[in-house]
C-alpha cells in the first residue's frame, strides 16, 4: 500500500534537522520542487501513460505536463520543497494534492516559536494544536470559495500543518493540503481525502543529519 518518500531539503534548517520522511500511498507521486523537477515529471508521465499508445494520449499528456509545471512553479515561489499528487488512471485521478514547504524569517530578531504559534492559533479559525514526531505545532482547516479572477475555478478545502523545525531559531516546515472534493469542499470525498492527509501526516518524521552522515 505504501511507499516511503523522503527529502533532504536543499538549504536545510539550521541545527541537526536536514529534511523529513513521510509515508504516502503508492498512487501519490512526489515531485521535487527545487531540483530534479523535469526528470520527476517525465518519469511520472511515462508511468501514467505506459499502457496507452503515444498518439492516443499525446494531447492529454501535454496538457497534464503543462499543469504540473505550472503548479510546481507556484510551489517554488511559495518556498515549496516537494509536491505530492495522486496520479492513477486518467479517469480516476483524485482531486487533491499537498506541498511541503520550508520557510524562515531570516532575521536574528525572529519572534519566539511559542508566540508565532499563539498568534496563528488565535487569528486562524479551525486551528488546533498537534504534536508530530515530538514537535508541537498547529493544524488549520479552512474552506475557500472559488475565485476565477485568481485562477481558482472551484471551491476548495485546505489543511495546513505548521511545525517549528527542532533545534532552529526561526525555521518552519509547513505541509499544505488542498482538495476540491467531489463537487464541494465539505462533501464525502473531501472528508475522506482530508482524513487520508491527516493519516499521512501521522507518519511524518524529521530527518536528522546524523542519520544521513
Amino acid at each position: 500500500m505504501t511507499e516511503t518518500q523522503e527529502q533532504a531539503a536543499a538549504g536545510s534548517a539550521p541545527g541537526t534537522v536536514n529534511g523529513y520522511r513521510i509515508v504516502v500511498p503508492n498512487e501519490w507521486q512526489k515531485i521535487p520542487v527545487r531540483r530534479g523537477t523535469d526528470k520527476a515529471i517525465k518519469n511520472i508521465l511515462d508511468r501514467a501513460f505506459a499502457h496507452f499508445g503515444r498518439d492516443e494520449v499525446a494531447q492529454w499528456r501535454r496538457e497534464l505536463e503543462a499543469r504540473l509545471k505550472k503548479v510546481v512553479k507556484e510551489a517554488r515561489s511559495n518556498a515549496g520543497v516537494d509536491m505530492y499528487i495522486p496520479l492513477g488512471q486518467r479517469e480516476r485521478n483524485l482531486p487533491a494534492s499537498f506541498m511541503i514547504s520550508f520557510v524562515e524569517f531570516g532575521s536574528g530578531n525572529a519572534p519566539r516559536k511559542e508566540d508565532v504559534l499563539s498568534e496563528v492559533g488565535t487569528s486562524t479559525s479551525g486551528a488546533v494544536p498537534v504534536t508530530i514526531d515530538g514537535t508541537t505545532g498547529l493544524r488549520t482547516m479552512r474552506d475557500h470559495p472559488a475565485d476565477p479572477k485568481r485562477g481558482t475555478d472551484y471551491a476548495s478545502r485546505r489543511i495546513e500543518y505548521v511545525l517549528p523545525v527542532p533545534g532552529s531559531v526561526d525555521s518552519w516546515l509547513v505541509a499544505s493540503f488542498s482538495t476540491f472534493g467531489g463537487s464541494r469542499p465539505d462533501d464525502h470525498l473531501a472528508r475522506l481525502l482530508s482524513g487520508l492527509f491527516d493519516a499521512i501526516m501521522g507518519t511524518f518524521r524529521w530527518q536528522y543529519q546524523e542519520e544521513t552522515a
